[in-house]
């Protein structure tokens, strides 16, 4: 009977070892400087706050990722530059504009609180600056440029806010589409005119730095609504006392 040769149990063949691979420690490397590179692209993204660049960068990387082309992450087009994008880009100068247009808001609510609850001035913030809203109805006769007397203490209030304030002071008179009766004041460009004026004296009047202080008149041009109803014309006539947002002026 032919033998059968057996190897003694619990011994394995033992199995030639192949050459040691000792270029594995390029792929961990390799690894290592590709997330330093995402990791810089991102904080260079980061740097300005501009939506359309986010997006761009959310493209390319989806792009990479999906097995595309490595290179749109150093493209510029994909990046996206100030002059290519819509987004107004958030310099460090805009940036401190908008943090102190945010603070000028805030005081300008918090000092005339009273004022607004008695919705005799309107508080908004733009991209002009804050704007304290008088509602001509209220400071007004109707086709007059006469300030009631029982609305001097309200302009006094807000003379008494913007004293402390380093920016300049835009007055701006508006008026509806109505046409005015032609006589003291021939057009609403001239009544609109003649009431920012006066609101810009009171103001000085009150301590408001006379260098700080202009007057312009925008007629019946900038409705905020509607002209068809009684209620639109009384929101469009009024007079907007703009604080202007000037970096180089804030602290």
């Amino acid at each position: 009977m032919a033998k059968v040769a057996r190897r003694p149990p619990g011994k394995r063949r033992q199995e030639p070892e192949g050459k040691e691979n000792l270029d594995r420690w390029l792929l961990t490397y390799s690894d290592m400087i590709t997330l330093l590179m995402l990791f810089f692209i991102i904080l260079y993204a980061m740097s300005s706050l501009n939506i359309s660049k986010y997006k761009a960068m959310a493209t390319a990387f989806s792009s990479v990722f999906s097995g595309g082309d490595f290179g749109l992450l150093f493209d510029k087009s994909n990046i996206g530059t100030a002059e290519q994008s819509n987004d107004v880009p958030q310099q460090p100068a805009q940036t401190t504009r908008l943090k102190n247009q945010s603070l000028v808001f805030t005081t300008a609510v918090s000092r005339l609180n009273e004022l607004i609850h008695q919705n005799k001035v309107r508080v908004v913030s733009n991209e002009e600056g804050v704007t304290i809203s008088l509602p001509s109805d209220l400071d007004f006769p109707p086709g007059s440029a006469q300030i009631s007397e029982s609305y001097i203490p309200v302009l006094q209030k807000v003379a008494d806010y913007l004293r402390g304030l380093p920016n300049s002071i835009r007055v701006e008179g508006h008026t509806d589409d109505t046409p005015t009766d032609g006589v003291k004041y021939p057009t609403n460009w001239d009544l609109a005119g003649a009431r920012a004026i006066n609101v810009l004296t009171v103001l000085e009047a009150y301590g408001v730095a006379s260098e700080r202080l202009s007057a312009t008149s925008f007629g019946q041009t900038r409705p905020l609504v509607s002209n068809l109803t009684p209620e639109g014309r009384a929101y469009n006539r009024r007079v907007d006392i703009v604080v202007v947002q000037e970096p180089e002026q804030l602290p």
